[in-house]
């Protein structure tokens, strides 16, 4: 039996074994031609009618045994394969209230793909590609929130993909720096994003995608994540578009000489002598002692290597040598739902404000005079690591001529706006991929003005992608104006509206606050 008659017969199976609530009909779109083979997909029905999908495509040569601490390398040849199934996540621990750990492996550099039913390579579709969240430390590209279903419904390519976390995807030592040489180190799982774009680049024609109109998109590490892939020399050219949501703009990268010291503190607490050793050690060691939180001493993350990232993201923005795109940027009005530890002792975030300027800041996050140092608290954290940073950074790119586009995002769902504070740091991941009730289920259900904003949100995106502007005539709805000086657009309660001078007494004061 030839291997592809194998891989059919494997399909055929899989979709015999699905009932008709499965989301698979029964029969296969064409097999598409990739870099080391050919890959199966499926054609949804149902809630994804319309959609055909590609699952867990390998991008790399797995990042294992003498691969591991080293570039993803080209992927070898692979035949025919069936993409019906996600690939495994990255290794990582997940807290034990969010449900069982995703399948795990240290081979985990595949990619998933959603494309209109019926996409021809001559469709040239607008391509996004979308870059999980998760500190550094957590995420997997098979999260149901990031389903990409309902955007290529839309009419564009949507992409995601794994990259390797944690220790395993960050990491220093002398002894890898030097054999990364001019490459650069450390930052592998930046290495893995640059490696699955460049895969998107040489294959996604295949799918229907233009590689000439590729959007980057991702929230928090993901967001972070876009804005280095922004300002690395490696990365220029391998996107036309850019969208950051929540992506603490002045957050500093790790000096390599830091890192290297955490590295070689690690290796002689696992008894590892030289590199060689340190790749032979198990996955549950090399996670252990620092790698399972952003709140550990070692905080697994971007490393300043002179190289792949050649220097901090506000300093690049400042000096202009980001990637010259059209970029939408935006944050959440209650982010400080990302630091519930800070905000159990709210006094501790006001001790480093000077004495004299207390009162001021009391009346600037607590407006309402309600008393409540949490609210003071909360707003401060929002404001100085999420909102100040994004209009910052706008203001930046701005300067290059370049459309920039803000928005905040203060939707709560209406059942939950009288248990809510606000929108939690990642709560619009959900609305702009239609997938409500991913992120939290929201208790008695989501309401049409729900699914309307939602829908709007989706809208915008997928018109950014297509156009590098999130407004078109055919849409309706609201317009939001280009960022030309200081202005957003405001996602609330009552929908979408633009918004001058948002919250700029608040922001000036963070602005102040910030290091140069």
């Amino acid at each position: 039996m030839s291997l592809r008659i194998t891989v059919l017969a494997t399909i055929a199976v899989a979709l015999l074994g699905v009932g008709t609530a499965g989301a698979v009909a029964p029969y296969l779109p064409p097999p598409v031609e990739v870099t080391g083979g050919s890959v199966f997909g499926t054609i949804h029905i149902e809630d994804d009618y319309g959609v055909q999908s590609y699952r867990g495509i390998p991008f790399a040569q797995p990042p294992v045994g003498s691969l591991r601490w080293r570039p993803p390398q080209p992927v070898k040849a692979l035949g025919d394969f069936a993409g019906l199934h996600n690939g495994p996540a990255c290794p990582q621990h997940i807290p034990p209230v969010w449900g069982p750990d995703p399948r795990q492996s240290e081979d985990c550099l595949y990619l998933n793909i959603w494309e209109p039913i019926d996409a021809k390579p001559s469709a040239h579709l607008p391509v996004m590609v979308w870059i999980y969240g998760g500190g550094f430390v957590i995420g997997d590209s098979a999260s149901k929130i990031y389903n990409g279903s309902n955007l290529a419904r839309s009419g564009v390519v949507v992409v995601n993909f794994n990259y390797r976390l944690g220790r395993l995807g960050w990491f220093a030592h002398p002894e890898l720096t030097r054999e990364g040489g001019d490459a650069g180190t450390g930052d592998f799982g930046l290495m893995d994003q640059i490696a699955a774009l460049k895969w998107v680049r040489d294959n996604i024609t295949a799918f229907g995608g233009d590689p000439a109109n590729v959007t980057i998109f991702g929230e928090s590490a993901g967001a972070m994540s876009v804005n280095l892939l922004m300002v690395a020399p490696s990365a220029r050219g391998l996107f036309a578009k850019a969208i950051t949501e929540s992506g603490l703009g002045r957050i500093a990268a790790k000096p390599l000489a830091a890192a290297e010291a955490q590295g070689i503190a690690f290796a002689k607490s696992a008894g590892a002598e030289d590199l060689d050793a340190l790749r032979k050690l198990p996955v549950a060691t090399i996670l252990a002692g620092g790698a399972a939180s952003v709140e550990s001493g070692e905080n697994p993350g971007p490393i300043l290597d002179g190289k792949l990232i050649p220097e901090n993201i506000d300093r690049a923005f400042a000096e202009g040598k980001q990637a010259p795109v059209p970029w939408m940027v935006g944050s959440n009005d209650y982010e400080a739902s990302l630091f519930p530890g800070m905000l159990s002792d709210p006094d501790k975030v006001m001790t480093n404000v000077p004495a004299a300027a207390r009162p001021l800041m009391s009346a600037l996050f607590d407006p309402d005079k309600t008393g409540d140092r949490r609210t003071v608290a909360a707003g401060m954290l929002t404001d100085s690591v999420f909102t100040e940073p994004a209009r910052f950074l706008a203001s930046q790119h701005a300067k290059l001529g370049q459309p920039v586009y803000r928005y905040f995002f203060a939707y709560v769902p209406e059942t939950q706006r009288a248990t809510l504070p606000g929108a939690g740091h990642g709560s619009e991941i959900q609305f702009v991929f239609g997938t409500l009730g991913t992120y939290y289920a929201a208790k008695g259900g989501y309401s049409d003005f729900d699914r309307r904003v939602s829908a709007d949100m989706g809208r915008y995106w997928t018109n950014f992608a297509k156009t590098g502007n999130p407004n078109s005539p055919e849409a309706g709805g609201v317009e939001w104006p280009r960022d030309t000086g200081d202005q957003a657009l405001v996602i609330d309660k009552n929908g979408e509206h633009a918004a001058p001078s948002l919250r700029k007494a608040r922001l000036d004061i963070m602005a102040a606050r910030a290091k140069p």
